[in-house]
């Protein structure tokens, strides 16, 4: 599952001048897809980091005198990685969560108090741990890992959640195309539901195996005009319904799948009801997934 998590299709290369050919900064043999990114790995583990000529990194604003390759930090937690310029300019800012490792999980279900609950199966090997005042710390340009938080336990630290480097580049095409397009100036997406902890996804009576409980599930939807807490209008009927999500539904499937190089994953169209207006589940599951529509 970690394997999993750390897996994503990356794009982008960094350039930098010179006479030699441009080198990606990558980390964990992966060339990272934006100046803003994430990165994921257990206490103690190496990690691999490729960084271009004429660059240092930053651990924590330390030197990385190897960094090449260098141990994760012993302590689970939220560290930041910095790739910089020789004259001290950022250049990639690459959020490192040291997880707290599944074995940290009671008999009772627990870990530090969170109740994380029982996985059916595929337990991931660890979770990210978010203490309190980090949930700002982004994870790519438009998302911050706190968006991505379940709702259980509001007042308790630390929280424990996943995250999908898939999902996230999945999320970022569909933004920035939207943007492109004209058909919204949204900065993000309002992620109503990200990672559910199996707890908390038993509770809602959620699907037994649901994405959600392993950080590659996003309900979502686009709320800037206005900002009033439900889908805008985005198919310009006068109207906010659930022809605003099969609208979002429609053009996501088709972004996608004109899209070379974006791995598969799940589409799902809702309509509101008594707690919630409409929205659209992205997934990043690894196949093609479709229902509501």
């Amino acid at each position: 599952m970690l394997e999993t998590l750390l897996t994503a299709t990356f794009l982008q290369l960094s350039t930098f001048t010179g006479a030699a050919p441009a080198v990606p900064v990558s980390v964990g043999g992966k060339p990272v897809p934006h100046d803003i990114w994430h990165y994921m790995a257990l206490p103690g583990d190496t990690i691999e980091l490729t960084v271009p000529a004429g660059m240092a990194a930053y651990l924590d604003d330390t030197r990385l005198e190897n960094a090449a390759s260098f141990p994760a930090p012993e302590k689970p937690g939220t560290y930041a990685l910095e790739i910089r310029s020789l004259q001290g300019e950022v250049k990639n800012k690459i959020a490192l969560f040291v997880l707290e490792p599944a074995d940290q999980v009671d008999g009772s279900g627990r870990v530090n108090g969170f109740r994380m609950g029982k996985y059916p199966q595929d337990t991931p090997l660890g979770y990210i741990r978010l203490d309190e005042g980090y949930g700002d710390v982004n994870v790519s340009p438009s998302f911050r890992i706190g968006q991505f938080l379940c709702h259980q336990q509001p007042d308790h630290w630390p929280k424990y959640l996943l995250i999908s480097s898939t999902n996230l580049e999945r999320l970022e095409l569909l933004l920035k195309s939207l943007n492109d397009d004209g058909i919204t100036d949204a900065d993000t997406f309002f992620v109503m539901s990200g990672f559910r902890s199996p707890f908390y996804n038993t509770a809602i009576g959620s699907a037994t195996l649901s994405r959600h409980m392993y950080g590659d599930a996003t309900d979502i939807y686009v709320d800037v005009a206005p900002r009033d807490g439900v889908m805008d209008d985005l198919n310009r009927d006068g109207t906010v319904d659930k022809a605003d999500a099969d609208f979002l539904y429609d053009y996501a499937q088709e972004l996608f799948a004109a899209t070379e190089g974006i791995s598969q994953g799940g589409l799902g169209s809702y309509s509101a009801n008594a707690v919630h207006g409409p929205f659209v589940h992205v997934d990043g599951r690894g196949r093609a997934a479709r229902w509501g529509r």
